[in-house]
Protein backbone atom coordinates (compact mmCIF):
# COMPACT_ATOMS: atom_id res chain seq x y z
CA UNK A 1 0.00 0.00 0.00
CA UNK A 2 1.44 3.25 -0.62
CA UNK A 3 0.28 6.22 1.51
CA UNK A 4 0.44 9.01 -0.57
CA UNK A 5 1.40 9.71 -4.23
CA UNK A 6 5.02 10.72 -4.17
CA UNK A 7 5.90 7.74 -1.98
CA UNK A 8 8.11 6.80 -5.22
CA UNK A 9 10.97 9.05 -3.76
CA UNK A 10 10.71 6.94 -0.54
CA UNK A 11 13.95 5.56 1.40
CA UNK A 12 14.61 2.24 2.69
CA UNK A 13 15.06 2.32 6.74
CA UNK A 14 18.09 1.05 8.36
CA UNK A 15 17.52 -1.00 11.44
CA UNK A 16 19.70 1.30 13.47
CA UNK A 17 17.70 4.09 12.63
CA UNK A 18 14.49 3.17 14.58
CA UNK A 19 16.56 2.92 17.58
CA UNK A 20 16.29 5.77 20.36
CA UNK A 21 13.76 7.23 17.72
CA UNK A 22 13.18 11.15 18.42
CA UNK A 23 9.49 11.20 17.57
CA UNK A 24 10.00 15.44 17.74
CA UNK A 25 13.22 15.15 15.66
CA UNK A 26 12.32 12.04 13.00
CA UNK A 27 9.31 12.78 12.17
CA UNK A 28 9.03 16.78 11.22
CA UNK A 29 9.37 16.10 7.53
CA UNK A 30 8.72 12.39 7.17
CA UNK A 31 6.84 9.21 8.49
CA UNK A 32 7.33 5.70 8.39
CA UNK A 33 5.67 3.16 6.15
CA UNK A 34 6.34 -0.57 6.82
CA UNK A 35 4.86 -3.25 4.58
CA UNK A 36 5.59 -6.63 5.52
CA UNK A 37 9.49 -6.72 6.29
CA UNK A 38 9.76 -3.87 4.69
CA UNK A 39 9.76 0.13 6.30
CA UNK A 40 10.31 3.19 4.56
CA UNK A 41 10.61 6.82 4.94
CA UNK A 42 8.24 8.65 3.17
CA UNK A 43 9.20 12.64 2.55
CA UNK A 44 6.58 15.05 3.22
CA UNK A 45 6.06 17.31 0.57
CA UNK A 46 3.62 20.55 1.94
CA UNK A 47 2.94 21.72 -1.12
CA UNK A 48 1.19 18.75 -2.17
CA UNK A 49 -0.80 18.70 0.95
CA UNK A 50 -2.10 21.98 0.54
CA UNK A 51 -5.80 21.67 0.52
CA UNK A 52 -8.62 23.82 -1.02
CA UNK A 53 -9.90 27.14 1.09
CA UNK A 54 -13.10 25.24 1.34
CA UNK A 55 -11.60 22.26 3.22
CA UNK A 56 -8.80 24.31 4.84
CA UNK A 57 -11.55 26.68 6.55
CA UNK A 58 -13.54 23.28 7.07
CA UNK A 59 -10.69 21.84 8.72
CA UNK A 60 -9.33 25.49 10.45
CA UNK A 61 -12.90 25.66 12.04
CA UNK A 62 -12.59 21.86 13.96
CA UNK A 63 -9.21 22.29 15.14
CA UNK A 64 -10.72 25.81 16.50
CA UNK A 65 -13.32 24.57 17.82
CA UNK A 66 -11.87 21.32 19.29
CA UNK A 67 -9.70 23.95 21.66
CA UNK A 68 -12.70 26.08 22.23
CA UNK A 69 -15.10 23.14 23.32
CA UNK A 70 -12.56 21.71 25.79
CA UNK A 71 -11.63 25.30 27.18
CA UNK A 72 -15.34 26.01 27.71
CA UNK A 73 -15.33 22.89 29.23
CA UNK A 74 -12.54 23.37 31.46
CA UNK A 75 -13.91 26.90 33.01
CA UNK A 76 -17.32 25.14 33.17
CA UNK A 77 -15.63 22.30 35.43
CA UNK A 78 -13.77 24.71 37.68
CA UNK A 79 -17.09 26.41 37.86
CA UNK A 80 -18.16 23.58 39.37
CA UNK A 81 -21.04 22.53 36.78
CA UNK A 82 -19.36 19.00 35.85
CA UNK A 83 -19.61 16.68 37.90
CA UNK A 84 -17.03 13.86 39.03
CA UNK A 85 -13.47 14.69 36.90
CA UNK A 86 -13.06 15.53 32.98
CA UNK A 87 -10.42 14.70 30.33
CA UNK A 88 -9.34 16.87 27.65
CA UNK A 89 -7.38 16.38 24.55
CA UNK A 90 -5.42 19.27 24.27
CA UNK A 91 -2.11 18.32 21.68
CA UNK A 92 -4.07 15.47 20.25
CA UNK A 93 -6.32 17.90 17.64
CA UNK A 94 -5.20 16.91 14.68
CA UNK A 95 -5.15 13.29 14.98
CA UNK A 96 -8.73 13.77 16.00
CA UNK A 97 -9.87 15.93 13.31
CA UNK A 98 -7.98 14.70 10.32
CA UNK A 99 -8.99 11.38 11.05
CA UNK A 100 -12.59 11.39 11.56
CA UNK A 101 -12.81 14.48 8.61
CA UNK A 102 -12.18 11.37 6.32
CA UNK A 103 -14.57 9.47 7.39
CA UNK A 104 -18.43 9.05 5.43
CA UNK A 105 -21.43 10.69 7.07
CA UNK A 106 -22.75 6.25 6.72
CA UNK A 107 -19.29 5.10 8.21
CA UNK A 108 -19.02 4.35 11.58
CA UNK A 109 -16.33 5.83 14.45
CA UNK A 110 -15.36 4.64 17.34
CA UNK A 111 -13.64 7.20 19.54
CA UNK A 112 -11.90 7.55 22.69
CA UNK A 113 -11.98 9.70 25.56
CA UNK A 114 -9.21 12.56 23.80
CA UNK A 115 -10.94 12.42 20.69
CA UNK A 116 -13.65 15.52 21.37
CA UNK A 117 -12.60 16.79 17.79
CA UNK A 118 -13.39 13.65 16.03
CA UNK A 119 -17.01 14.01 17.82
CA UNK A 120 -17.25 17.44 16.30
CA UNK A 121 -15.48 16.38 12.47
CA UNK A 122 -18.26 13.37 12.40
CA UNK A 123 -20.93 15.92 13.36
CA UNK A 124 -21.43 15.74 17.12
CA UNK A 125 -23.04 19.10 18.17
CA UNK A 126 -21.09 21.12 20.68
CA UNK A 127 -24.60 21.55 22.35
CA UNK A 128 -25.13 17.66 23.09
CA UNK A 129 -21.41 17.07 24.01
CA UNK A 130 -22.00 20.16 26.84
CA UNK A 131 -25.24 18.72 27.71
CA UNK A 132 -23.84 15.10 28.40
CA UNK A 133 -21.04 16.58 30.23
CA UNK A 134 -23.01 18.73 32.48
CA UNK A 135 -25.64 15.48 32.84
CA UNK A 136 -28.38 17.32 31.62
CA UNK A 137 -31.75 16.29 29.52
CA UNK A 138 -30.61 17.16 26.68
CA UNK A 139 -27.46 14.82 26.65
CA UNK A 140 -26.94 11.63 24.47
CA UNK A 141 -27.64 9.69 27.91
CA UNK A 142 -29.95 12.13 29.51
CA UNK A 143 -27.97 12.54 32.19
CA UNK A 144 -26.80 9.09 33.16
CA UNK A 145 -23.37 9.49 32.26
CA UNK A 146 -20.83 12.10 31.26
CA UNK A 147 -17.38 13.35 30.73
CA UNK A 148 -16.39 11.81 26.78
CA UNK A 149 -18.24 8.52 28.20
CA UNK A 150 -20.65 9.60 25.48
CA UNK A 151 -22.27 8.40 21.55
CA UNK A 152 -23.98 9.76 18.91
CA UNK A 153 -25.93 7.75 17.29
CA UNK A 154 -27.62 10.19 14.23
CA UNK A 155 -24.09 10.91 13.55
CA UNK A 156 -23.03 6.84 13.84
CA UNK A 157 -20.49 7.06 16.81
CA UNK A 158 -20.13 4.69 19.37
CA UNK A 159 -20.52 5.07 22.90
CA UNK A 160 -17.05 4.97 24.74
CA UNK A 161 -16.05 1.95 27.46
CA UNK A 162 -14.17 3.07 30.34
CA UNK A 163 -11.82 -0.17 29.44
CA UNK A 164 -9.98 1.58 26.55
CA UNK A 165 -8.86 -1.92 25.00
CA UNK A 166 -12.34 -3.13 24.79
CA UNK A 167 -13.37 -0.59 22.21
CA UNK A 168 -11.45 -2.19 19.56
CA UNK A 169 -12.69 -5.92 19.44
CA UNK A 170 -16.26 -3.45 18.77
CA UNK A 171 -14.86 -1.56 15.88
CA UNK A 172 -14.00 -4.90 14.29
CA UNK A 173 -17.39 -6.11 15.16
CA UNK A 174 -18.80 -3.33 13.23
CA UNK A 175 -15.90 -3.84 10.73
CA UNK A 176 -17.15 -7.09 9.98
CA UNK A 177 -20.61 -6.15 9.90
CA UNK A 178 -19.70 -3.96 7.01
CA UNK A 179 -17.82 -6.68 5.04
CA UNK A 180 -20.61 -9.18 5.42
CA UNK A 181 -23.27 -6.56 4.20
CA UNK A 182 -20.81 -5.46 1.20
CA UNK A 183 -21.38 -2.17 1.69
CA UNK A 184 -18.01 -0.56 0.68
CA UNK A 185 -17.69 0.92 4.55
CA UNK A 186 -15.07 1.32 6.46
CA UNK A 187 -14.85 2.12 10.56
CA UNK A 188 -12.33 4.26 11.78
CA UNK A 189 -11.50 3.96 16.09
CA UNK A 190 -8.96 5.42 17.84
CA UNK A 191 -7.00 4.10 21.19
CA UNK A 192 -3.83 5.47 23.63
CA UNK A 193 -0.75 3.81 23.75
CA UNK A 194 -1.86 2.43 26.72
CA UNK A 195 -4.52 0.61 25.67
CA UNK A 196 -2.28 -1.00 23.12
CA UNK A 197 -0.93 -2.96 25.87
CA UNK A 198 -4.31 -4.95 26.68
CA UNK A 199 -5.26 -8.24 25.62
CA UNK A 200 -8.77 -7.13 23.87
CA UNK A 201 -6.22 -4.85 21.60
CA UNK A 202 -3.97 -7.95 20.51
CA UNK A 203 -7.03 -9.84 19.73
CA UNK A 204 -9.08 -7.68 18.28
CA UNK A 205 -6.44 -6.57 15.66
CA UNK A 206 -5.60 -10.23 14.72
CA UNK A 207 -9.28 -10.83 14.14
CA UNK A 208 -9.38 -8.07 12.15
CA UNK A 209 -5.92 -8.97 9.80
CA UNK A 210 -7.57 -12.93 9.48
CA UNK A 211 -11.05 -11.58 8.38
CA UNK A 212 -9.80 -8.65 6.54
CA UNK A 213 -11.65 -6.35 8.32
CA UNK A 214 -12.74 -3.02 6.92
CA UNK A 215 -11.01 -1.05 9.92
CA UNK A 216 -8.54 1.57 10.62
CA UNK A 217 -7.15 1.93 13.72
CA UNK A 218 -5.07 4.94 14.75
CA UNK A 219 -3.35 4.39 17.98
CA UNK A 220 -3.07 8.08 19.33
CA UNK A 221 0.40 8.43 21.64
CA UNK A 222 0.62 11.25 23.25
CA UNK A 223 4.14 9.95 24.95
CA UNK A 224 2.36 8.87 28.45
CA UNK A 225 -0.31 6.29 29.21
CA UNK A 226 -1.41 8.48 32.63
CA UNK A 227 2.29 9.06 34.34
CA UNK A 228 3.97 5.77 32.34
CA UNK A 229 6.43 7.07 29.16
CA UNK A 230 6.75 5.06 26.57
CA UNK A 231 10.01 2.82 27.85
CA UNK A 232 7.89 1.38 30.90
CA UNK A 233 4.66 0.66 27.99
CA UNK A 234 6.20 -1.45 25.52
CA UNK A 235 10.26 -2.81 24.19
CA UNK A 236 9.85 -1.99 20.44
CA UNK A 237 11.27 1.32 19.03
CA UNK A 238 7.36 2.45 17.70
CA UNK A 239 4.41 0.70 17.97
CA UNK A 240 3.52 0.82 14.07
CA UNK A 241 6.33 -1.78 13.89
CA UNK A 242 3.13 -4.65 16.02
CA UNK A 243 1.67 -4.03 12.63
CA UNK A 244 3.48 -6.80 10.29
CA UNK A 245 3.20 -8.85 13.21
CA UNK A 246 -0.87 -8.85 12.90
CA UNK A 247 -0.20 -9.17 8.87
CA UNK A 248 -1.29 -5.51 8.01
CA UNK A 249 0.28 -1.85 7.14
CA UNK A 250 1.79 0.04 9.45
CA UNK A 251 2.52 3.89 9.60
CA UNK A 252 4.22 6.47 12.05
CA UNK A 253 2.75 9.45 11.21
CA UNK A 254 3.46 12.87 13.79
CA UNK A 255 0.07 13.50 14.70
CA UNK A 256 -0.11 17.18 15.74
CA UNK A 257 0.38 18.00 11.68
CA UNK A 258 -3.63 17.52 10.80
CA UNK A 259 -2.84 17.47 6.82
CA UNK A 260 -0.47 14.63 6.58
CA UNK A 261 -2.98 12.56 9.56
CA UNK A 262 -5.54 13.85 7.02
CA UNK A 263 -3.43 12.12 4.17
CA UNK A 264 -2.69 8.72 5.88
CA UNK A 265 -5.65 8.06 7.04
CA UNK A 266 -7.72 8.70 4.19
CA UNK A 267 -5.61 6.51 1.94
CA UNK A 268 -5.89 3.76 4.66
CA UNK A 269 -9.44 4.02 4.77
CA UNK A 270 -9.64 3.88 0.92
CA UNK A 271 -7.66 0.52 0.64
CA UNK A 272 -10.26 -0.95 3.66
CA UNK A 273 -13.68 0.22 1.82
CA UNK A 274 -11.88 -1.73 -1.50
CA UNK A 275 -10.95 -5.11 0.68
CA UNK A 276 -7.42 -4.61 1.36
CA UNK A 277 -8.32 -5.41 5.03
CA UNK A 278 -7.23 -3.25 8.30
CA UNK A 279 -4.56 -0.82 8.77
CA UNK A 280 -2.56 0.50 11.59
CA UNK A 281 -1.89 3.97 12.32
CA UNK A 282 0.21 5.46 15.39
CA UNK A 283 0.17 9.08 15.54
CA UNK A 284 2.44 10.52 17.66
CA UNK A 285 1.58 13.83 19.76
CA UNK A 286 2.42 15.30 23.20
CA UNK A 287 -0.58 15.67 26.20
CA UNK A 288 -0.57 19.06 26.70
CA UNK A 289 -2.39 18.76 29.75
CA UNK A 290 -2.74 16.13 32.80
CA UNK A 291 -4.49 12.77 32.23
CA UNK A 292 -7.56 14.27 33.88
CA UNK A 293 -8.19 17.97 35.51
CA UNK A 294 -6.90 16.22 38.76
CA UNK A 295 -3.49 15.25 37.71
CA UNK A 296 -0.12 17.05 39.01
CA UNK A 297 1.16 16.48 35.55
CA UNK A 298 4.26 18.72 36.44
CA UNK A 299 5.36 15.93 38.81
CA UNK A 300 6.35 13.06 36.88
CA UNK A 301 6.48 14.38 33.06
CA UNK A 302 9.08 16.04 31.04
CA UNK A 303 8.37 19.62 31.22
CA UNK A 304 10.94 20.80 29.18
CA UNK A 305 9.78 18.19 27.05
CA UNK A 306 6.62 19.23 26.54
CA UNK A 307 6.88 23.00 26.23
CA UNK A 308 9.28 21.55 23.12
CA UNK A 309 6.58 20.23 21.64
CA UNK A 310 3.61 23.23 22.87
CA UNK A 311 5.99 25.89 21.35
CA UNK A 312 6.74 24.39 18.04
CA UNK A 313 3.89 21.28 17.46
CA UNK A 314 0.54 23.16 18.96
CA UNK A 315 -1.53 21.39 16.12
CA UNK A 316 -3.71 24.72 16.08
CA UNK A 317 -1.41 27.26 15.94
CA UNK A 318 0.71 24.81 13.36
CA UNK A 319 -2.09 24.77 11.22
CA UNK A 320 -2.09 28.61 11.50
CA UNK A 321 1.21 28.82 10.27
CA UNK A 322 0.89 26.31 7.59
CA UNK A 323 -2.28 28.32 6.01
CA UNK A 324 -0.45 31.74 6.10
CA UNK A 325 2.92 30.38 4.62
CA UNK A 326 1.46 28.61 1.60
CA UNK A 327 -1.31 31.26 1.02
CA UNK A 328 -4.13 29.31 1.42
CA UNK A 329 -5.82 31.90 4.36
CA UNK A 330 -5.54 35.40 5.36
CA UNK A 331 -4.45 36.17 9.17
CA UNK A 332 -7.68 38.10 9.17
CA UNK A 333 -9.69 34.85 7.93
CA UNK A 334 -8.15 32.46 10.69
CA UNK A 335 -8.63 35.32 13.08
CA UNK A 336 -12.48 35.57 12.27
CA UNK A 337 -12.74 31.42 12.05
CA UNK A 338 -11.04 31.43 15.88
CA UNK A 339 -13.14 33.77 16.98
CA UNK A 340 -16.59 32.15 15.30
CA UNK A 341 -15.67 28.38 17.31
CA UNK A 342 -15.31 30.63 20.24
CA UNK A 343 -18.27 31.97 19.61
CA UNK A 344 -19.94 28.68 18.69
CA UNK A 345 -18.57 26.67 21.82
CA UNK A 346 -19.20 29.37 24.48
CA UNK A 347 -23.11 29.85 23.13
CA UNK A 348 -23.54 25.66 23.28
CA UNK A 349 -22.47 26.30 26.77
CA UNK A 350 -24.12 29.11 27.73
CA UNK A 351 -27.22 27.17 26.11
CA UNK A 352 -26.61 23.49 27.57
CA UNK A 353 -26.58 25.60 31.00
CA UNK A 354 -30.12 26.45 30.75
CA UNK A 355 -31.12 23.12 29.73
CA UNK A 356 -32.99 20.70 32.81
CA UNK A 357 -31.97 18.20 35.15
CA UNK A 358 -33.43 15.03 33.59
CA UNK A 359 -36.40 13.50 35.98
CA UNK A 360 -34.94 11.13 38.26
CA UNK A 361 -38.14 9.57 38.00
CA UNK A 362 -37.43 8.10 34.83
CA UNK A 363 -33.83 7.04 35.75
CA UNK A 364 -34.98 3.66 34.62
CA UNK A 365 -36.49 4.37 31.25
CA UNK A 366 -34.78 3.26 28.13
CA UNK A 367 -32.47 0.87 30.40
CA UNK A 368 -34.58 -2.71 30.14
CA UNK A 369 -35.66 -4.23 26.75
CA UNK A 370 -39.53 -4.88 27.48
Amino acid sequence: MRAISYAAASEPVRPEELTGLDFHRDLADRYLAIEGLEARWIPIHREGLRPDKETALRLHHLLSLTRAVEESLDSAFRAGHIPGTAFFGRGNEASSVGSAACLRDEEWLVPMHRNCGAHLAKGHPPYSIMAHFFGRADGPSQGRDGNFHVGYRPKRITQLISHIGTMVPIAAGVAWSAKVRRNGQAVLTHIGDGGTSTGDFHEAMNFAAVQKLPLVVVIDNNQYAYKTPPSDQYACPTLALRAPGYGMPGFLIDGTDVLVVREVVSQALDRARRGGGPALIESVSMRLSGHSVYDRYADYADMEKLKLWERERDPVKRYDQFLVEYEVLTPEEIAASHARARAEAEAARDQALKCPFPDPGKVADGVFAE
